[in-house]
């Protein structure tokens, strides 16, 4: 009689059930204070413009991108010294041994209204990062995907989507808003809305000793100059 209360009763029988969150994916967001992302905004966007200009006009209907070479530019270190305190904040979270690291890569995006960017990864880095220098509308975001497959085997109906149960999640985003995450981790962006152009400054992070061979981006911006 007692082993059947406690099958019925299922706090009897799990009052000692623990949950364990194993292998998390984590994504560090850091919002710049206002001053300093306008200050960022008002360097920044006129040297991206002046880097893409002549235009290509049959590129108009996709995302514009500089060479990834900013991190050598002057008018960029600014916005890389709050990288690096990021990037710095990151791997002592993740208590992980190292002696230096450096950006590998660095490239500013200009979305005109109506483009997107497909899912991919950066290879060659541990970590990997986006900066919103310009936001046309805040209803726009930075989508990121479940890296475990296996996870889509089975898919029940939820009652409510959660971080628990999504297979995919979509960041808000605004002027100012940096997200930093693993280089491996899938990412896209949403169909850029609103009036004007969404311009962001992606980059990746990698330990110094690895960085010469492996961790420079191999593809060059479109088109080829």
């Amino acid at each position: 009689m007692d082993q059947a209360q406690n099958a019925a009763d299922p706090n009897a029988a799990l009052d000692d059930a623990k949950v364990f969150f194993l292998f998390p994916t984590c994504v560090w967001q850091h919002d710049l204070k206002p001053d300093d992302a306008q200050a960022i905004k008002a360097t920044i966007l006129p040297k991206i413009e002046e880097l893409l200009t002549p235009r290509e006009e049959t590129m108009r209907d996709r995302v514009w991108q500089t060479h990834h070479d900013l991190h050598k530019l002057e008018e960029f270190a600014g916005l890389l010294g709050f990288v690096d305190l990021a990037a710095d904040g990151v791997l002592k979270f993740l208590q992980v041994d190292y002696k230096d690291i450096e950006i590998t890569g660095c490239w500013a995006n200009v979305n005109p209204t109506g483009t997107d960017h497909h899912p991919h990864i950066h290879p060659n880095n541990f970590l990997s990062g986006v900066y919103y220098a310009q936001v046309p509308r805040d209803e726009d975001g930075l989508f990121l995907y479940d890296p475990r497959p296996q996870t889509s085997i089975i898919s029940p109906k939820v009652r409510q989507v959660t971080d628990y149960t999504c297979n995919s999640k979509m960041m808000p985003i605004k002027e100012g808003r940096m997200f930093i995450f693993p280089a491996w981790l899938q990412h896209s962006v949403k169909i850029t809305g609103g009036v004007g152009e969404r311009v962001s400054i992606s980059f990746n992070i990698m330990f110094t000793s690895f960085t010469q061979d492996y961790s420079p981006p191999r593809w060059r911006r479109r088109p080829s100059v």
